[in-house]
């Protein structure tokens, strides 16, 4: 959501729940619903409907507690409320663990509860205001989510497809095949998904035979198919199935050698395959197998709390580097400028050192700017314009919160400076001293904690860390094929190999510091193989939830004998292959390929 449709939400959700607080009840803590309610609308939004609503199911509750009770605790002990804040913030650090989509969550729990321990009230509140607060807050949210999604609940899944088929990145394609499953997944976008996963495979397989035969016919191919496929990208997009599709319009050059000719063959018939469902747009649902996605978050939380795991270090360095600036803002009490202190220790705490970096300078770059601005707005107007300056500043800068962190992190100057000076009275030059200052302190303890390597951690370099990982999902695809023929398997040791293959999937994008910096292009490289590799042992998950099958055992075998090498994965799909069989047969060719690309560049 972006532009006006992105103030419009902000204007309802800040007007209608201080509005609905005030006439509640809920007295000065109306204005901390309100502001609450944006952090939660962070979260809320972000894939299709019903996922969302599912995911508010457990993250409102979690949301009301983080916000109420630490602040409540507080009042009987600073200390106690400073160690359950810090609890809660490596609980936020590792939610990314479980995927991309809650990385925003993450982000929406620890703000959310910082905020609601730091924020000033100009008033005194009860439990239940305080209690009332969050919980109005997340009402609010959870029913402008199911109005903004009522009328097309499904849109971000068709949209996620038609990005990945339009787009050659490993991240679409992950997210597509993400949403499809947290969705409800219907027959015709799992059709769609599973031509994508063959045409990505095919054609990541055709451009490392182009390079090698340096052939003109293959690339020209490549590129027709390409444009064919941004055609059916925006048939997929249409929230009705289209009429006047054309049909694939094929290049299939001759002279080609046998396996080459073979894969140009499947790369438009995939094509051919992805038309089809969206002309056609079967809405039956799709039999997931039971307990796939619990499974799912099973195995991605397995490996998380774990010394060898950079997330769960990354969450304990969060953790103790927001704890500090608790501790310094304890000897602070009643500073309306607190709860920005905190909120920039925590926003500029990332699992990278290069990332915290990048933070620190947004938000002490973006703070000095926004004082610059500040400052010609005292020499040119009244004091009383820096009220409605800052609530418009609040209003524009959550539009460039994504885009452009240092100009939203110059208008929060603007907000925090005009509305503290305004409503309580201060030297509003006072105030903009003190907000850098603190700014300047947040970033230094939160590069403290970024750069501290903790001591006995390896540091593999790109290349080692990429080795272990397929190393380690290796090992769990030969185990789980000799599982699916029969074979005995200890559950214990499918146990321990899907808890290293996950540790070794965090440790590609999360390095420890003072670990060898990666050469260009091997950060995307690395990106790509950690998706790819994750995506490989979810579907070995899925497989051990159906009946065992021998094509599916081979697929796997294959798929272990050719993992991280240059040569190609001969996984083929049956005649008779129901859909899910198909599905799961071309996640893993497309995997396999998609990690056979990144050992090119690592």
């Amino acid at each position: 959501m972006k532009g006006p449709g992105l103030l419009i939400v902000l204007l309802v959700v800040l007007g209608g729940v201080s509005g609905l607080g005030f006439l509640l009840g809920l007295g000065n803590a109306a204005v901390l619903a309100a502001l609450t309610a944006l952090f939660c609308l962070i979260a809320a939004v972000g894939g299709p409907l019903w996922a969302d609503l599912r995911l508010l199911a457990w993250f409102a509750p979690a949301l009301i507690l983080a916000v109420g009770v630490p602040r409540l605790l507080g009042a009987v002990s600073q200390w106690a409320a400073i160690g359950l804040l810090v609890a809660i913030v490596v609980v936020a650090g590792l939610l990314p663990v479980l995927g991309p989509r809650f990385v925003t969550v993450g982000l929406g729990l620890g703000m959310a509860s910082l905020f609601g321990y730091g924020f000033q009230l100009t008033g005194t509140a009860s439990a239940g205001q305080i209690l009332g607060a969050p919980a109005l807050a997340v009402g609010v949210v959870i029913l402008l989510r199911v109005l903004m999604g009522a009328k097309d609940p499904a849109k971000p899944t068709r949209d996620a497809l038609a990005d990945a088929l339009s787009t050659d990145t490993s991240e679409t394609q992950v997210r597509a095949a993400r949403l499809w499953l947290a969705d409800r997944p219907r027959r015709w976008t799992g059709g769609v998904l599973g031509g994508l996963f063959r045409y990505r495979a095919a054609t990541g397989l055709l451009e490392i035979r182009r390079k090698r035969l340096d052939s003109k016919e293959i690339g020209e191919t490549l590129d027709a198919a390409k444009e064919e496929a941004a055609r059916l990208a925006e048939a997929v997009r249409s929230p009705t199935a289209p009429n006047d599709v054309e049909p694939v319009r094929r290049n299939e050059p001759g002279g080609l050698p046998g396996a080459t000719a073979r894969l140009v063959t499947a790369l438009w018939e995939a094509l051919e395959t992805i038309r089809t469902a969206a002309t056609e747009r079967d809405e039956s649902r799709v039999d997931v197998p039971k307990g796939l996605r619990k499974e799912l978050r099973r195995i991605e939380l397995s490996g998380a709390f774990s010394w060898q795991s950079a997330q769960f270090r990354h969450a304990l360095r969060c953790g103790l580097g927001v704890g500090l600036a608790l501790v310094v803002a304890s000897f602070r009490p009643g500073d309306p400028l607190t709860v920005s202190f905190l909120l920039g220790t925590f926003a500029i705490l990332q699992p990278e050192w290069r990332d915290s970096l990048g933070k620190a300078w947004q938000r002490i770059g973006g703070s000095l700017g926004g004082a610059v601005v500040l400052s010609l707005v005292l020499w040119l107007l009244p004091q009383g314009f820096l009220l409605p300056i800052g609530l418009v500043a609040l209003l524009g800068g959550f539009s460039f919160m994504q885009t452009r962190p240092a100009v939203f992190n110059g208008c929060m100057v603007l907000m925090s400076v005009g509305m503290n000076a305004t409503t309580r009275h201060l030297d509003p030059r006072y105030v903009l001293v003190e907000y850098l200052l603190l700014m300047v302190l947040a970033g230094a303890i939160a590069l403290l904690f970024g750069f501290a390597a903790i001591p006995g951690v390896p540091k593999p370099g790109p290349g080692e860390r990429f080795e272990n990982a397929v190393c380690a999902t290796r090992e769990l695809l030969g185990s789980v094929a000799r599982k699916l023929r029969g074979e005995d398997v200890d559950p214990r040791t499918l146990g321990r190999e899907f808890r290293a293959a996950t540790i070794a999937h965090h440790g590609l994008l999360a390095a420890e510091p003072g670990t060898k910096q990666p050469a260009p292009g091997q950060q995307d490289a690395l990106e790509k193989a950690a998706e790819a590799l994750r995506g490989l042992s979810v579907t070995a998950s899925s497989l051990l939830l159906r009946p065992g099958s021998a094509e599916a055992a081979n697929a796997v075998d294959e798929a272990a004998r050719t993992l991280g090498t240059e040569e190609t994965a001969e996984i083929t799909v049956p005649r008779d292959a129901d859909e899910e069989q198909r599905l799961v047969l071309d996640t893993i060719a497309a995997d396999v390929v998609a990690v056979g690309e990144a050992a090119l560049k690592l």
